[in-house]
């Protein structure tokens, strides 16, 4: 599948051919330098727009016309990747040619209406879809804590480094929630649009001539297309491993651990980081699964995962607050054995497994749009040209990289009691 780029005066249309599937999927992609203080309005703001519009400004209204286009799904959501929040309007619908030829043009003129028609009046928001939006976020920011894995990472990311974005709470903030305002807000939405990066991406099978008429008219944004920021955060040195204790009332403690990748060459980021990671702890067969939690039951789970644009290899854990210093222990010698005692089998299956990762991606429409948005934001290579040099990685390219990713942050979030400590 090729993929065709076309420049528009405010951002770039992707274009994305495929037969195999029945259905046409949209997204929107809507980007600035993230800014901590902005995170919760963003949220709200997109809740708000995908909630209720100037022409259907109920939910039952909204419903019916979503009914009356055989039911496309419409969503909006936000992430951050590295420096950058991106937020992500979505539209699939079934192919046109199985319903109605006119619903791809009135699905993404609903599209269209959610983001440039919000319900607003005097220059600002409707107050009753205001506030159900407002107890929404309020709730999500505090239950942060009912998911003590995600807890755990979060706060290591804040001893970690507070000022770096992967800190910045994806839920938001609930002093920021209470100063925000039905006029402040809608304020907010208009820079936000004056300012933002845009990029359009649709995958299915369309006529490539309909599609740009219709982007050009529907989504015709005003913001000034310009250069963007590196995606990629730096990583700055460790003096020394950070190692937090903090207690909770949990069933059980849970371990993050932010390791910091310092000075990968291109290869290494694109390649080696991979392969080392599924060798470790991101594959089934990995060094702590099999050492830790299978040969030495330390540990109900264990696992590492890379954060390319954030430079940062997480491991994450769910132990006994009592095997804590054994975990630790066993964890830093498995990763001085990376550079050591990494065998050719390994290597083999780690190779093995990661390419039949890459052969997913082929098996549905979503998950073949958003490789090709990864792609793009974070300059990677396409699958075949991946597949090619994951093969290339050698063992002396593990062992070197091992030698590029260092502990900075040890945190437990351990179970029972409420004190805090810091060793």
């Amino acid at each position: 599948m090729k993929e065709k780029i076309l420049d528009l005066k405010y951002g770039k249309l992707h274009l994305l051919k495929t037969k195999k599937f029945r259905s046409i999927t949209l997204k929107v992609l809507l980007s600035d330098v993230i800014k901590k203080e902005d995170i919760t309005k963003r949220n709200f703001l997109t809740d708000y727009l995908v909630l209720t519009t100037k022409k259907y400004s109920t939910r039952q209204k909204l419903a019916l016309k979503i009914q009356d286009l055989y039911s496309p799904y419409i969503s909006g959501y936000n992430t951050r990747l590295g420096n950058y929040l991106i937020t992500k309007f979505s539209l699939s619908l079934l192919n046109p040619k199985y319903t109605d030829i006119k619903m791809l043009e009135e699905s993404i003129d609903l599209l269209s209406e959610m983001i440039f028609n919000p319900n607003q009046k005097n220059n600002k928001f409707e107050k009753k879809s205001f506030n159900i939006i407002k107890n929404g976020i309020l709730n999500e920011i505090k239950t942060i804590k009912e998911s003590p894995k995600n807890y755990s990472t979060i706060r290591m990311f804040e001893n970690m480094d507070a000022s770096k974005p992967y800190a910045f709470r994806g839920y938001g903030y609930i002093e920021d929630l209470e100063k925000i305002t039905e006029e402040n807000l809608y304020q907010y939405y208009k820079d936000f649009l004056k300012t933002c990066n845009v990029d359009i991406y649709v995958i299915g099978d369309f006529d490539d001539d309909e599609i740009i008429k219709l982007v050009k008219e529907k989504l015709n944004f005003k913001t000034i297309k310009k250069e963007k920021t590196s995606i990629y955060l730096n990583s700055d040195k460790v003096k020394k491993i950070k190692t937090i204790i903090e207690k909770e009332d949990f069933k059980q403690s849970k371990l993050s651990i932010g390791c910091k990748l310092l000075d990968l060459t291109e290869f290494e980021r694109k390649y080696v980081i991979n392969i080392y990671n599924m060798i470790l702890g991101g594959g089934f067969n990995s060094k702590l699964t099999q050492e830790i939690r299978e040969k030495n039951s330390l540990a109900y789970y264990i696992n590492s995962n890379i954060l390319k644009a954030d430079n940062i290899l997480l491991i994450q854990s769910g132990i006994s607050s009592n095997n804590f210093k054994k975990v630790i222990s066993s964890i830093k010698k498995i990763m001085k054995q990376m550079g050591s005692e990494v065998f050719e089998a390994e290597l083999n299956d780690a190779k093995t497994e990661y390419i039949s990762l890459l052969d997913e991606v082929y098996d549905n429409i979503d998950s073949i749009l958003e490789n090709y948005i990864a792609t793009n934001l974070l300059n990677l290579d396409s699958l075949e040209k991946r597949r090619e040099n994951i093969e290339k990685i050698s063992l002396d390219d593990i062992k070197n990289i091992s030698k590029k990713v260092k502990i900075d942050t040890i945190y437990l979030l351990e179970d029972g009691g409420e004190a805090n400590e810091e060793i």
